[in-house]
């Protein structure tokens, strides 16, 4: 008896030594075992604690995560083991936290609870998207290059074709040299604004 209390507390000490919110529950929704995190982040977005024995569908749960989490412990009591990414309202900031669902069977391999972990990730998302944000300006950049500065260049190329070489004096010339002119201002704008993009992006941490 006294080696399975010690190895009850060395279990509980060690889902304790985590940041990370740790759950297990039951084909109820009743809380068997919970960790300090798991107290503190419920907490956080329900606004108090929830413990072993409590539901963990709490009816003060925001009905979208109360009917998305309920989905989510179906699905596991189910069979199936997945993880899930969720925004949340934290201290009226987002956070992202990935949460995993996972069967929890019997000896009889009977299906008795759902075992659940949690982990902020929204120092990650954040990077991702601006990765993402960083791309849709490369694209951007690449378009221009690709489409906006390909005009410009190909008149001037046509325009300096017409330029009278051997009699510089020709009045068409001056035309031609307007012209060339003019595109070599709209070319300076676009690569003006392909600078800009790319600061942008170097700007970015």
């Amino acid at each position: 008896m006294d080696k399975l209390i010690s190895d009850e507390e060395y279990l509980r000490l060690l889902i304790n030594n985590t940041d990370d919110p740790i759950w297990l529950v039951g084909t109820d929704y009743k809380i068997i075992e919970c960790n300090k995190s798991f107290k503190k982040w419920v907490r956080c977005f329900i606004g108090l604690e929830l413990d072993k024995g409590d539901n963990v569908l709490y009816d003060g749960l925001d009905k979208l995560y109360l009917e998305k989490f309920e989905m989510c412990y179906q699905l596991a009591l189910s069979g199936r083991s997945f993880r899930s990414v969720e925004d949340m309202n934290v201290d009226n900031q987002l956070r992202y936290t990935t949460v995993g669902f996972s069967p929890v069977r019997d000896k009889d391999n009977q299906i008795i609870g759902v075992s659940c972990f949690a982990r902020d990730i929204t120092e990650q998302r954040k990077h991702l998207l601006k990765i993402e944000e960083q791309n849709t300006a490369l694209r951007e950049i690449a378009f221009i290059e690709s489409h906006k500065v390909r005009g410009p260049v190909a008149t001037i190329l046509g325009l300096q074709q017409l330029f009278n070489t051997d009699d510089p004096g020709d009045p068409m010339n001056i035309e031609v040299l307007e012209g060339i002119r003019k595109v070599s201002h709209d070319l300076d704008i676009i690569i003006r604004e392909v600078v800009r993009k790319s600061n942008d992006i170097a700007l970015q941490p």
